[in-house]
């Protein structure tokens, strides 16, 4: 029997199930045109093809260094031919690269060295490549890619854990330098960032709803695992637990993840109800929980929409969890994540004195990690609050310090949705619309289930003054994530909205709705005091007119047309600014 060291590399198709349901013709025509251009590749780089099946390929090389990059390569080169299509209909490949003994047998290879490598693909999330750890000991000052730790990990049917690397190809460092040292977005990530698992749904109905059980928990995972705020365990380790009773504790030590989701689904009739819950594998404590119910004569639609709602809700909830550890670390312990993360309640537009406490926590992340994108990010976010929302003495200070922070955070922030939204939001306030839509859209691409960018791009439209567009964003962003803690600044947000489109009446109505739920945030009674003195209403505008003085008494007309969000609409600012006259504010 002979046997050589060789590197495997296997890919698959994220989701390829679903994407044939749909389209099988033009998927398989897809499929056949990626795997042409991947065997180009293979051959340019050195290696051979010796396995094909279904959606799948597995080829050997004889390096890792090859092998990884031709990874890199097969993924730019897949993402650039599917550029023209809607995001739910692009092919993702997911690849495992190892380095390990294999049995030659004729033109094929087995053995373990070619497990692991399926395995560790398994673990890859959609356009992503995940190696073991006797490929990363061989590629150090080799690539110009970031390798963050996934740690050890249990693989099905290997009996000893292997240690894996995420390597993130979108975010290059430079040539020749180690790929895996340095702080960057991506490493630290590696060892800070929470984890989760999507466990296969218990179906509570029968076996022929077997099929769309597992779909709803592959598009769950799907749509979580393009959120950059967690890592999420492919689809095939979590569904290895499948018909099997097992502890979320055994689960989170097995997988190595910090969150567990689970989930059952029942059909009554025409009707489907899934209820979807969080809990922390640790401690076995529910942080979330959820039930939907939908008819089922539209079966992908409902699947769709349960992911991107479940989707929405797990964000903020794993947020909100991730807050609450950084909390109580000791101060000594302290690393930039946890200062971000404790920066993040802070964040939201409630007040200044909010954002005040905010900008120190941030400015102490950068100090520990410079090249921390997402702090400078918040640190943006941060600043142009103050000038939007006139909380500063000094605007154009506010100005120059919230676009030098921009400047700052858009050289390590390509594909992070969270701060690509910061950022956005930013210049938004600062008055430049059409960079913010330029940075929205690419925080959306990455994440389309992200509620603060639909929020974001919700303002974004009004402040261009299309309220039909902001509507439909705002709507969106409700509707993801309806328990957020941004649902009053959305709320508002619509009401602009509203207010634009001649609905006076009903906006003032929400604004109500919002000082009375939450009486820290006061910005709400400026646009209140208007939009009743437009309606004819003098009561209600004198009424929050005297709110608004009482909780920022420096408040002048003039200060608050300098705001730069106005730029773009100056009708509706002068429509605002004689509504303030009119309630009794003063001028200067």
């Amino acid at each position: 029997m002979d046997r050589k060291l060789a590197a495997i590399l296997s890919t698959d198709v994220a989701g390829f199930s679903r994407l044939t349901a749909i389209d099988e013709e033009s998927t398989v025509r897809a499929l056949n045109l990626c795997h042409s251009r991947i065997a180009e590749l293979v051959r340019e780089h050195g290696g051979r093809i010796f396995g094909s099946a279904g959606d799948g390929l597995v080829a050997e090389f004889p390096s890792a260094v090859q092998a990884v990059r031709c990874a890199v390569e097969i993924q730019r080169r897949v993402l650039s031919l599917s550029e023209d299509l809607p995001l739910d209909r692009r092919l993702e490949f997911r690849i495992g690269v190892n380095l390990g003994d294999v049995v030659v047998s004729g033109d094929d290879l087995l053995g373990d060295g070619v497990n692991i490598a399926a395995r560790l693909q398994e673990m890859a999330a959609p356009s992503g490549i995940c190696i073991s750890g006797s490929v990363r000991e061989h590629l150090d000052g080799k690539v110009p890619f970031t390798l963050t730790s996934l740690g050890d990990r249990a693989l099905k049917n290997i009996p000893r854990p292997i240690s894996a690397f995420r390597v993130d190809w979108r975010q290059e460092t430079p040539e020749g330098r180690d790929a895996g040292s340095g702080p960057s977005l991506a490493t630290r990530f590696g060892r800070d960032q929470p984890s989760i698992v999507i466990m296969p749904f218990d179906n509570l109905s029968g076996q022929s709803d077997g099929y769309f059980v597992d779909g709803v928990v592959e598009e769950i995972t799907a749509a979580l695992s393009r959120v950059r705020d967690f890592f999420v365990i492919a689809r095939q380790s979590a569904f290895t637990y499948k018909g099997r009773f097992v502890d979320v504790r055994d689960v989170g030590r097995e997988l190595g993840v910090t969150y567990v989701v689970e989930g059952t689904v029942r059909r009554g009739g025409d009707r489907l109800r899934i209820s979807v819950q969080l809990v922390d594998a640790e401690m076995r404590t529910q942080l979330w929980s959820e039930r939907y119910e939908g008819a089922t004569h539209d079966i992908f639609e409902f699947q769709d929409r349960i992911a991107a709602q479940v989707a929405g809700a797990i964000h903020p909830a794993i947020r909100s969890a991730e807050i609450e550890v950084s909390k109580r670390k000791p101060p000594s312990s302290l690393r930039a994540y946890d200062l971000v993360m404790r920066a993040y309640p802070h964040l939201w537009g409630h007040n200044k004195d909010a954002v005040r406490r905010a900008i120190p926590l941030l400015e102490d992340a950068i100090a520990i990690d410079s090249a921390y994108g997402r702090a400078h990010a918040f640190l943006a976010w941060c600043h142009a609050q103050n000038l939007g929302y006139i909380w500063t003495e000094e605007p154009e200070r506010d100005l120059e310090r919230a676009l030098r922070a921009t400047e700052a955070a858009a050289r390590s922030i390509d594909d992070d949705p969270a701060a690509l939204t910061a950022v956005g939001g930013a210049l938004s306030h600062c008055g430049d619309q059409e960079r913010a839509s330029a940075y929205l859209e690419r925080a959306l691409a990455l994440d389309p289930n992200n509620a603060w960018a639909w929020a974001r791009f919700g303002w974004v439209a009004s402040y261009k003054g299309e309220p039909d567009r902001a509507k439909e964003r705002f709507e969106r962003a409700m509707t993801l994530s309806p328990a957020d803690p941004l649902a009053f600044n959305m709320r508002m947000g619509f009401a602009l909205a509203l207010a634009l489109a001649g609905s006076l009446s009903e906006a003032v109505s929400i604004a109500r709705e919002v000082v009375n739920k939450h009486p820290e945030v006061t910005w709400p009674y400026r646009m209140m005091t208007a939009w009743s003195s437009m309606a004819g209403d003098q009561d209600t505008a004198r009424w929050a007119a005297k709110k608004l003085l009482a909780a920022e008494p420096d408040f002048t007309i003039q200060r608050y047309l300098t705001r730069p969000v106005f730029r773009a609409v100056p009708k509706w600012a002068d429509q605002m600014a004689e509504g303030l006259r009119k309630a009794g504010l003063p001028e200067h």
